[in-house]
């Protein structure tokens, strides 16, 4: 049985958006990352764990969980080598969590927004699956093989892909707008951005390399 694990993030987080994808997802566990936890408190959301160094959060919130004695939570010193994402990443993965969808984790400071993106390598690497959520992308990275996408399960109309590293290789889409066949995927390329589906499945196989997939939609009241 797969095990489905949410990370609440302390990016821009819309939370009618989310409350939708929590009810939709069904997680097995929620991790509460730093600021998210500002989500959880104000929409009675109980975490599983709970973990960051706790820098951005009001002393209110983090006091309150604190007293949640059954809740467990790890803090780290600001002064470390990764991001309270990253963290959250790993211990969902030492879990054995499948798919990890990470909430909160777009919007605000780029260079946060880049970490979150990078992120994705890791569950990637692990051969398992990672999505990066908000009311108008579905992000994910993937390891070489084969990726199939319905219309009717599609989020948005649009899909784009990138290279997560200097180049993908043996790119093939079938049933797009813009088929390619056997391409080679540089990190500075632009040809696959804004695509879209042209039959009910689209076919994405590719040989070598990470395949950023970013699923988006015109914005929209969520």
């Amino acid at each position: 049985m797969n095990m489905n694990t949410v990370l609440i993030c302390g990016g821009e987080i819309n939370d009618e958006f989310s409350l939708v994808c929590l009810k939709q997802i069904k997680p097995d566990c929620i991790i509460g990352v730093d600021k998210g936890l500002e989500f959880c408190y104000r929409n009675h959301v109980i975490p599983d764990w709970i973990l960051g160094d706790f820098d951005s959060i009001s002393k209110e919130v983090i006091d309150w969980y604190r007293e949640q004695q059954e809740i467990p939570i790890r803090q780290y010193k600001p002064e470390k080598d990764d991001t309270d994402t990253r963290l959250g990443m790993e211990l969902a993965l030492k879990l054995g969590s499948d798919k990890i969808f990470l909430l909160g984790a777009t919007g605000g400071r780029l260079d946060h927004y880049m970490g979150n993106l990078q992120s994705l390598l890791i569950t990637a690497r692990k051969e398992k699956e990672g999505w990066i959520l908000d009311e108008q992308n579905a992000i994910t990275v993937r390891k070489a093989g084969k990726i199939c996408i319905h219309k009717e399960e599609q989020f948005g109309k649009y899909v784009s892909f990138f290279s997560m590293g200097d180049e993908v290789t043996g790119l093939s889409l079938t049933g797009f707008q813009y088929p390619l066949d056997d391409y080679t995927l540089k990190n500075s390329d632009g040809i696959a951005v804004s695509n879209q589906l042209s039959d009910d499945c689209g076919i994405i196989e590719f040989e070598t390399g990470y395949l950023m997939m970013v699923l988006s939609k015109d914005r929209t009241k969520c």
